[in-house]
């Protein structure tokens, strides 16, 4: 009998302790390579949250039960003409009329890579943060002393090719951010 007390005193301690782990799953599509490179760099913030577990997937290998499984989903695409490029708008598209995933609730973000200073990157972000919405996602980005951001985003163009450390310590953030709220609604 003493035992049995033993155990109802120490399985929900036991239970209380253990911390779900939190599903990432960063999608995106890259040409040149620049929005792989932001990608990594947001999976290595996202990783930096105990307890969290990242997949990272180009647009056409991720699979419906990684997207069913994900507590938040993390989407980064290169600027066409300011937009998503064409893959990005597809595998959206393939949420409901392929998958037929429901996304209400899940936490969403974004990033954009793009050959100039502006370029769109920002209204590239808002059409991934748009699709996120229109799905009931929850939105979030990166904080700066306390106020967000829409997501975030690389110059890869002239003058500057390539990603700056800045930049890629901006995509960290998201990825930590995003982490740190999916555990929170965990």
């Amino acid at each position: 009998m003493r035992i049995l007390r033993l155990l109802f005193l120490f399985v929900p301690i036991f239970l209380l302790s253990q911390t779900p782990v939190k599903h990432i799953l960063i999608v995106y599509h890259s040409e040149t390579g620049n929005t792989k490179k932001m990608a990594e760099s947001v999976a290595d913030g996202a990783k930096s949250v105990k307890n969290t577990e990242v997949l990272l997937r180009t647009t056409t290998q991720v699979t419906a039960s990684e997207l069913e499984a994900a507590d938040a989903l993390i989407l980064g695409t290169p600027t066409y003409y300011a937009n998503m490029s064409a893959p990005m708008k597809q595998f959206i598209d393939d949420w409901f009329m392929k998958y037929k995933i429901p996304l209400s609730n899940k936490i969403g973000a974004a990033f954009s890579t793009g050959g100039g200073m502006t370029a769109g990157k920002e209204f590239a972000i808002i059409s991934l943060l748009l699709a996120m919405m229109n799905n009931g996602m929850i939105i979030v980005g990166p904080l700066h002393d306390g106020y967000g951001t829409f997501g975030v985003s690389a110059v890869t163009g002239q003058p500057d090719p390539g990603i700056s450390d800045y930049e890629l310590g901006e995509a960290r953030k998201l990825g930590e951010r995003v982490a740190t709220v999916a555990a929170k609604f965990r």
